[in-house]
């Protein structure tokens, strides 16, 4: 899919703070050599704009390009040293001293309670339907990858080895783009939040493994392609590799089904959890093979 540039207002944002920061940040990134997409004001000279029910948007310039492809490694290859040079460059922009970043490990234990819930929920009724048959069958292995990863995740905090930087937030293969220019950009800010740059790697390496087959060489050529521009220490690696083992995709299918109604199963799901099973193979041979190496 190809991205058009141009101007558009349909990006909602959280409010005023949130998009001069935003706008700061953006600023930044292209003074510092990535020619980003920026926010330009209003007539009325101002960041936000606000709709009939007070909900606030920002206008932005797009910068044309074609999506990445999960299909290309070529594609796979240049969103990841793009990625690596966004990290680079956010690196150098300090955070706030009085802003909070969101513990991982807590994050992760939250959603290991939601699995112990939904579980719990499916032990009452006296009849499941097609997807709580497939979760039952599954949830104890992606429970105990979730809890391990928990586990993994609350010492190296603890350790304080890490340093926040502001991370992208949604970086997959439909936030950056091929340019005319002949140069991989990130798009999409939105979600901009402080947090470790690991995690937009392990979300950007998911969502293509997901799309290969958690193949070994696609999941290098990305990893590869990211340390050519910016290296990754020992702690990097381990927090990227609890990142990867924590069962994201699982959860996401869990939460989507708790807050759904019951009376009706999306058939969708139903696959998605059945395809999810049949893939865990794949991706647990992926995630020893990392193991071996972190």
């Amino acid at each position: 899919m190809t991205q058009a540039s141009g101007r558009s207002c349909s990006c909602r944002t959280e409010g005023m703070s949130k998009g001069h920061a935003l706008r700061d940040t953006l600023a930044f990134i292209q003074r510092n050599g990535m020619d980003v997409e920026q926010i330009s004001q209003t007539k009325e000279q101002c960041i936000i704009s606000r709709d009939n029910c007070e909900d606030a948007y920002i206008l932005k310039d797009y910068r044309a390009g074609r999506e990445c492809s999960t299909d290309s490694i070529d594609d796979m290859r240049g969103g990841s040293r793009a990625l690596a040079q966004l990290h680079n460059i956010l690196e150098k922009y300090p955070l706030p001293s009085d802003i909070e970043v969101e513990s991982l490990h807590e994050k992760a234990q939250r959603k290991c309670a939601q699995i112990v819930k939904l579980k719990n929920y499916i032990l009452r009724r006296s009849k499941t339907n097609a997807f709580e048959h497939l979760f039952y069958e599954c949830y104890e292995r992606f429970l105990e990858q979730g809890q391990k990863s928990a586990e993994i995740l609350c010492e190296l905090e603890n350790s304080k080895t890490s340093v926040p930087i502001y991370c992208h937030g949604a970086f997959n293969q439909h936030n950056v783009v091929y340019t005319q220019s002949g140069r991989w950009l990130p798009v999409n800010f939105e979600t901009m939040h402080p947090g470790y740059p690991e995690t937009d790697l392990a979300e950007y390496m998911r969502k293509m493994l997901e799309k290969n087959h958690w193949d070994t060489s696609v999941a290098d050529a990305i990893l590869d392609s990211y340390c050519s521009v910016r290296s990754l220490d020992d702690t990097s690696m381990r927090l990227l590799q609890a990142l990867l083992l924590f069962p994201e995709k699982f959860c996401k299918l869990c939460n989507h089904y708790s807050n759904s109604r019951k009376s009706w199963v999306c058939d969708r799901d139903v696959d998605k959890l059945a395809q999810l099973i049949q893939l865990s193979g794949e991706r647990e041979e992926y995630l020893h093979a990392l193991h071996a190496i972190v």
